[in-house]
C-alpha cells in the first residue's frame, strides 16, 4: 500500500506542468503507471542513470532541472546559469565527460533539441530525489 500511495505521488509530481519525452511526445502518466506500478526503482540502482533516454523533464525556476530516467527514477539538476533553450525543447538529453551515464554527483551537459538546433547548458550537480522530496514536490503541485 505504501509502496503505491509512493508511485502515484512520484507520477503526480509529473502531471503538474508539461514534460519533455525522448521521442517528443509529452510524458503519459497512465502509460508510465502501467509500465512501471507500484515498484520504485532501488538506491543503488538510482546513483546513475542513462542521460540519452530522459523519460519527462520539469523545470523549477531558472536554474533547477528534475528529470525522470528511463527506469523512473527521478533526478534533480542543478544548472550553472539559466537555459533559455528549455523553453524549446523538443527533446532533452545528458551527458558527462562524453558518455551516457550519469552519476550522482557529477557535473554535466544537458543538451536541448530545438527547432533551431542542439543548444547546451552546462550542469552544475546530479543528484537522485528523495522519497520524502517526490513526496513534497507532489504536494506542491495540487495546491
Amino acid at each position: 500500500m505504501k509502496s503505491a500511495l509512493f508511485a502515484a505521488i512520484a507520477v503526480a509530481a509529473f502531471v503538474a506542468a508539461p514534460a519533455f519525452a525522448d521521442n517528443g511526445q509529452v510524458f503519459d502518466v497512465n502509460a508510465h503507471a502501467q509500465a512501471y506500478g507500484s515498484a520504485y526503482p532501488s538506491k543503488a540502482s538510482r546513483q546513475c542513470f542513462n542521460g540519452k533516454f530522459i523519460a519527462a523533464a520539469n523545470r523549477v525556476g531558472e536554474k533547477t532541472l528534475y528529470v525522470q530516467a528511463a527506469t523512473g527514477a527521478v533526478y534533480r539538476l542543478e544548472l550553472s546559469g539559466g537555459c533559455a533553450a528549455l523553453d524549446a525543447a523538443e527533446k532533452l538529453t545528458v551527458r558527462a565527460n562524453g558518455a551516457d551515464a550519469i552519476c550522482a554527483g557529477a557535473t554535466a551537459e544537458m543538451v536541448a533539441q530545438t527547432p533551431a538546433g542542439a543548444k547546451r547548458c552546462s550542469v552544475s550537480e546530479v543528484r537522485p530525489v528523495t522519497s520524502g522530496e517526490l513526496t513534497a514536490l507532489a504536494t506542491g503541485a495540487r495546491r
